[in-house]
């Protein structure tokens, strides 16, 4: 299991980057956007159809947000439950968060087998849209799995549901 996540945290590390320049560009492209409708009156052609394609390019960097526990949590809530009722909401928040990610893979799969049946294309790049539909898709079914992995792990971790007064305890017994 250890093995596991550390080689899904060195392959989002890559993810966060490839999505990080997808960011880059996707916020060039809306700024140049912007500049060239109010300067010249000329817009870049196909600016919407790009950011929508880089918007998708960034669904992968979900899976490294997990696993390096960059995620948004709500701890203000699950925080002031007891140890068993934060297990129970763990297991509930990510056996649905799972279940979700798996239904959006399959819904993925579907639409870009019809997008490729109909050879849709973005309408002024005249891009193949299939692809991108086939990226979000594998992104979800990934997420689907990194969300198990994750819940495993935080349920082999002995001291993540602990009560508070023995997870602050040094491994030792001991306090120095």
């Amino acid at each position: 299991m250890e093995k596991v996540l550390h080689i899904s945290k060195k392959v989002g590390n890559v993810i966060i980057w490839i999505s990080i320049l997808a960011l880059v560009v996707m916020i060039v492209i809306t700024i140049a956007d912007i500049f060239m409708r109010e300067v010249f009156r000329n817009p870049i052609t196909g600016s919407v159809e790009i950011v929508r394609m880089m918007m998708i390019c960034m669904s992968p960097a979900f899976i490294s947000a997990l696993f390096l526990n960059r995620h948004v949590s709500v701890g203000l809530f699950v925080d002031r439950l007891s140890r068993k009722g934060q297990l129970a909401f763990d297991v509930f928040g990510y056996g649905l968060s799972a279940i979700l990610c798996a239904v959006m893979a399959g819904q993925g799969i579907i639409d870009m087998l019809k997008r490729m049946a109909q050879r849709q294309t973005y309408t002024i790049l005249k891009i193949p849209t299939w692809p991108f539909y086939l990226l979000f898709a594998v992104s979800m079914g990934l997420m689907s799995i990194a969300v198990v992995i994750q819940l495993v792990a935080n349920f082999k971790d002995k001291s993540r549901y602990l009560p508070q007064s023995e997870a602050s305890v040094p491994v030792g017994g001991d306090e120095q």
